[in-house]
């Protein structure tokens, strides 16, 4: 049976224009015949009232359009039901998509959307919402909180955030639980992971599962200056786990006690509003999600 799509389309995902993009693919949608509908986001937080009204089709398969933040807010309202979704990567980071190797050139996504299958993966739970890729606290965050106030985006954006905050930052200190082993202790950043990276090929969780029912837990310690250069490389190489300043931890269940007050969140690339005592746990294969064939 020919699958019927519900696009659900963020206008300023990435930091090229999302709405030419979409154009483009709509032609091709038509040459390939593929029945579809869109609608366009207009704020942070519509996508789910967007979503709500398109499961009044049973037919339908929803497809966000978008970054994390926004396949986020799509695919929270799918978890656990048996409805599938695809997702069409355009943010600045696309860390599921980039795991899972979901195409984002216009050519390309004809026989995703066609040929490709329903794959059961895990959901990252933190309090009352889902996370599908990263969650933490730490420098990241503090990254995420400055991107977030930028008037521009992408990878640049991102990369000027990080030299420019990386020299007076000095850790976060915090105090958890995990599957009952107590960690305390200052960190330069502590990200707990569904996926294995936080988005462009950088793998903060290089042996993470979307299947195992379980999330990565990477501290890393605070360290000299001079090994910036050294992380960045591990993160882009797949070895982070192997500095000296790195420990991870593969667990059910993680609670957050307490952090510095002034810390901030981060939840698939957006500022989160955490409160205390963070509660993280795992929906295993809890999201059908519409991955390439291969």
């Amino acid at each position: 049976m020919k699958r019927i799509f519900e696009f659900i389309v963020n206008p300023v995902a990435g930091p090229k224009d999302n709405i030419k993009y979409f154009k483009q693919l709509k032609r091709k949608l038509n040459e390939r015949e593929i029945p579809f509908d869109s609608k366009k986001t207009k704020r942070a937080g519509h996508a789910p009232k967007l979503v709500k009204k398109r499961l009044l089709n049973p037919e339908a398969v929803m497809a966000s359009v978008g970054g994390d933040g926004t396949f986020n807010e799509v695919a929270s309202l799918l978890v656990g039901t048996s409805r599938s979704m695809a997702h069409i990567p355009r943010g600045s980071g696309n860390g599921l998509a980039r795991m899972l190797k979901i195409p984002h050139r216009v050519g390309q996504i004809p026989d995703y959307l066609e040929h490709g299958v329903v794959r059961a993966i895990d959901v990252g739970k933190i309090n009352n919402d889902y996370f599908f890729c990263t969650c933490g606290f730490g420098f990241d965050a503090l990254i995420a909180h400055d991107f977030s106030n930028s008037t521009t985006r992408g990878f640049w954006t991102y990369a000027r955030s990080v030299l420019t905050k990386f020299w007076s930052y000095r850790g976060v200190e915090t105090r958890m639980i995990l599957d009952g082993e107590e960690i305390s202790g200052r960190f330069f950043s502590v990200t707990i992971a569904n996926a294995n990276q936080y988005g462009n090929d950088a793998f903060i969780a290089p042996h993470a599962d979307l299947q195992d029912g379980l999330v990565d837990v990477t501290f890393i310690r605070p360290f000299p200056l001079i090994m910036a250069p050294v992380v960045g490389m591990a993160l882009m190489g797949k070895w982070i786990h192997k500095l000296p300043y790195v420990q991870m931890r593969q667990v059910k269940t993680v609670e957050i006690s307490q952090v510095s007050s002034s810390t901030y969140f981060h939840c698939d690339g957006d500022v989160y509003d955490a409160q205390m005592p963070v509660k993280i746990g795992v929906n295993e294969k809890a999201l059908n999600l519409l991955v390439p064939e291969h």
